[in-house]
């Protein structure tokens, strides 16, 4: 088991509290002053706040949710998703047309992902610059960004041991057909495959940022709280201010003792709270353009689950190990589809599987010899996606529709993901599709055409998303994004937008890696200009 960082003692949890309020004389408000506070320790965040303490400036980090340790790290789904997860692993969009998967702990996602390490194809990064102004993003000129994360935190090839059953029926399926399934990359030191990635690793094997981005920051010199919401920031000038209230676990009681709020003085400020959270801030704030919040970006995603004759147990082992990419580039659009497994437990598979009563108790008795197989679809092939974050009546709201081409994808990798399970030796398939009230048995003779011809109209698809991005775009002008390709917000002076909120297009690929290495290359140069932005020139 890998061992707890010692810098990881310093993050000033709710069981410090007590011993602050005395120290610094609190009576209901923690007042701080420093050069940055960044907000939110996921991909983003905890990148830029290391980047920048080792630079040499005074960092603050705030994050909503807890710190957690493997001690704290449990195979119970329930308990896991309510503290791990925002809104308890589904936060459902107003018309109810869509769930998403966001983590919401120190460490941020990383903490539950899925160890998945991509980078977009040129095709994509080609697009941003041509359209947006992104210079030299391609993954040739940022090599030295990507490997500097993917050496940080422990990327390689899966080994050929501890791909499981689950990622190789794409394998399998995917060769018989003639198609060119790929082992991915992971990240992780010391993975045994024990299949617990989206509950927390027991193990400590992912190199989540919590066991090396956050450290880092601690060790020079930042400081790191937890359990501190950031509920709106004031501008005056050169001086910004975030507010902070206290948030408790969900699962735990907070100390007799505790700091209710902070107010938090800084020259900058950097949002790195999510693409779904973040723009609920700055629009609460009274902040940014009308890009902020606008063309969320979510990877719509849908599941065939398989069943086999013989044993899957999809929770098993290293989550994902395949991918599949030949729908990726639909009529070189650079839009389309690809293929991957999820390692869905009993809770999500209940609520996945599109039946009511005994036929859903059924399918259920059959979860250890299903697959689940996902396509997820680069959105934005219609020109902007139709969806977005908003800040009404006091509260955050998420909105999606899929567009016609966006959908007409989503329907061609359900038919290839259908073709691929049926090659692996697939008996039967539970379709997303809520008309359909029974697995559908499948053999060698199966054709899957009709799948073309089902309706992506909200209601008629079960669509889910763990891929939130791209809510605050950075673009060269205020006409076509919320921030700079400082990743500035637009009409404000050292307000950042640092985390998967950056992004002008869909990814095309999991977010974890791009997130890392697109920000640590923004910090980076934040970080170079510290006399300028400082006013210390």
């Amino acid at each position: 088991m890998g061992g707890i960082p010692a810098a990881n003692d310093q993050i000033i949890t709710p069981n410090k509290h007590a011993e602050i309020i005395k120290k610094e004389g609190i009576k209901d408000t923690w007042k701080l002053k420093t050069e940055a506070v960044v907000i939110g320790s996921g991909a983003g965040g905890a990148v830029v706040a290391a980047t920048l303490a080792k630079a040499g400036w005074k960092v603050i980090l705030i994050e909503e949710g807890s710190y957690f340790t493997p001690a704290k790290f449990t195979g119970d789904e329930f308990l896991s998703q309510a503290r791990l997860y925002r809104d308890a692993g589904f936060i459902i969009t107003e018309e109810q047309t869509l769930s998403i998967l966001q983590g919401r702990s120190v460490g941020g996602s990383t903490t539950v992902n899925w160890q998945t390490s991509l980078y977009p194809p040129d095709y994509v990064t080609n697009e941003w610059d041509k359209r947006f102004g992104w210079k030299n993003y391609g993954r040739q000129e940022m090599d030295a960004f990507v490997s500097e994360v993917h050496e940080r935190i422990g990327v390689h090839e899966v080994p050929p041991n501890l791909i499981n059953p689950n990622n190789n029926t794409l394998m399998k399926g995917g060769k018989a057909l003639g198609l060119h399934p790929e082992v991915l990359k992971n990240n992780n030191r010391g993975c045994i495959g024990l299949g617990r990635c989206g509950l927390g690793c027991p193990i400590n094997a992912k190199q989540s940022a919590f066991l090396t981005w956050i450290p880092d920051a601690i060790e020079a010199g930042a400081t790191v709280i937890s359990n501190m919401r950031a509920q709106y920031i004031k501008e005056d000038g050169k001086v910004k201010t975030v507010i902070a209230e206290f948030t408790p676990d969900a699962y735990e009681k907070a100390p007799n003792q505790i700091i209710e709020k902070m107010v938090i003085e800084a020259s900058v400020v950097i949002v790195s709270a999510g693409a779904i959270e973040g723009p609920a801030l700055l629009q609460r704030s009274g902040l940014g353009n009308d890009w902020v919040g606008r063309n969320l970006k979510v990877h719509p995603t849908s599941v065939n689950f398989a069943i086999f004759d013989e044993k899957i147990n999809m929770f098993s082992g290293p989550p994902q190990s395949a991918v599949i990419k030949d729908g990726h580039n639909q009529d070189n659009t650079g839009y389309g589809y690809w293929l991957e497994v999820a390692p869905f437990r009993p809770t999500l598979t209940s609520s996945l599987v599109p039946y009511y009563g005994q036929q859903q108790f059924d399918v259920m008795k059959k979860y250890p010899n299903m697959s689940g197989g996902i396509v997820l679809v680069r959105d934005g092939a219609d020109g902007e996606a139709n969806a977005s974050v908003k800040w009404s009546l006091g509260r955050r709201k998420v909105y999606f529709e899929l567009t016609p081409t966006d959908g007409k994808n989503l329907l061609k990798g359900l038919k290839s993901l259908a073709e691929v399970q049926v090659a692996a030796g697939a008996k039967a398939i539970v379709f997303p599709f809520p008309d359909m009230t029974e697995p559908m048995p499948v053999d060698k003779n199966s054709k899957f055409d009709w799948i073309l011809e089902k309706s992506i109209e909200p209601g008629r698809i079960a669509v889910g998303s763990a891929h939130p991005h791209g809510s605050i775009q950075a673009a060269d002008s205020p006409e076509k994004g919320a921030v700079d390709m400082d990743f500035q917000l637009y009409g404000h002076q050292n307000i950042f937008v640092m985390d998967a909120s950056v992004y002008p297009t869909g990814l095309s690929v999991n977010p974890q890696i791009t997130t890392m290495s697109v920000n640590l290359r923004a910090a980076r140069a934040l970080a170079a200009r510290k006399a300028e932005v400082l006013g210390n020139k």
